[in-house]
Parts: C-alpha cells; structure tokens; sequence
C-alpha cells in the first residue's frame, strides 16, 4: 500500500544553475581516482570523482567522466596505457596538489611507481589499475570514457571518499555509538 506524504514535495523543477546541479549531486558519496601517465619523461595526472569500477566485467571495463575542457586530458588520451589510483584514507591533499593549475609541481614529493608502459601509479592507495582507453563518447560538456583493465593491484588502504564537497573516511558501523 502506498501513503502518500502531506508535506511540500522533494523534487521540483530543475534547475539551469550549475553551482546547484553541482551542489545536488555532491550528496552522492564517490571515490577519487587519478588518472597518470610518464610521456617522454612528463608526468600528467588527471584527478576525477567521476569515475565508476564494475561497468563490464568481460571485458574488464571502468569509466571517468572528463571535462571536455581538461588541458591534462589532451595529453593523458594519447598514452598506450595510462595508471588508475584509487585514493586512500589520508591522500586528501595529496589529490589536490595533483589537480593543481601548477603542473610542473603537481609530482614533487610524491612517492609513484612508473612501470615500462608509462603508466604511473601513486603509492600508498586502495587500489590500482593499468588501463588503456576502449572508448571515448561524448556526454554534453564531458567525455565519457571507457577504460579496460589490463592489471590490478589491492593496497592495504581503506579508500578515500568525496562526498558534500569534502574528503572522508569510511567509519567502522560497530565503531557508531547509537545511543
């Protein structure tokens, strides 16, 4: 049986704003992943909360949203492999100083791992994947892209969560004290 609520409704019209689109979806929780490769002995990392593990499993497939505009992108689409590190509890500001207008800084005392493909990987996340790009579609002012997993690796780090435009941590649900 379904009751219907006698209070002002949830969902309106929506709304050409985007700081309120944006505000809207921060309330959905997302992992943060960098995106980074070594060209010719240039590091570029792409750092994205809109990125998706599990979108096919034969292939292996995950996705990233990125912005049409990216700058970083224009160099990281072109890489034959590219590393995926999921960041970990504790790497919050480390993601912003990979997202940096300050390229040249972006991987200054930062401990990575750059494997024979280029692919770079950041130490110490809860997760990393070597990737290649399997597609590319446009999606309004982002591209959606497919990125298949070639190989993977399992840190000891629990992730690092972006949710309501901040960095949080996963709380144990014992550790929570109801009462």
């Amino acid at each position: 049986m379904t009751q219907e609520l006698a209070t002002e409704p949830r969902v309106s019209a929506f709304s050409e704003d985007p700081m309120l689109v944006r505000k809207a979806f921060s309330h959905f929780p997302s992992g943060v992943a960098v995106l980074a490769v070594d060209i010719d002995d240039e590091k570029h990392a792409l750092v994205a909360s809109s990125f998706m593990v599990g979108v096919s499993l034969e292939p292996c497939l995950v996705s990233v949203a990125v912005q049409k505009t990216s700058e970083t992108w224009e160099h990281i689409k072109s890489a034959p492999s590219l590393g995926v590190s999921i960041f970990g509890k504790g790497q919050g500001g480390l993601t912003r100083k990979l997202a940096s207008k300050d390229r040249a800084a972006r991987f200054e005392q930062v401990a990575i791992e750059v494997n024979e493909s280029g692919s770079v990987f950041i130490e110490d996340a809860a997760l990393w994947l070597e990737c290649s790009i399997h597609e590319v579609t446009g999606a309004g002012d982002h591209w959606m892209v497919l990125l298949e997993v070639h190989k993977l690796g399992v840190g000891d780090n629990e992730p690092l969560i972006w949710h309501g435009s901040k960095f949080r941590e996963l709380v144990d649900a014992q550790s929570i004290d109801i009462n």
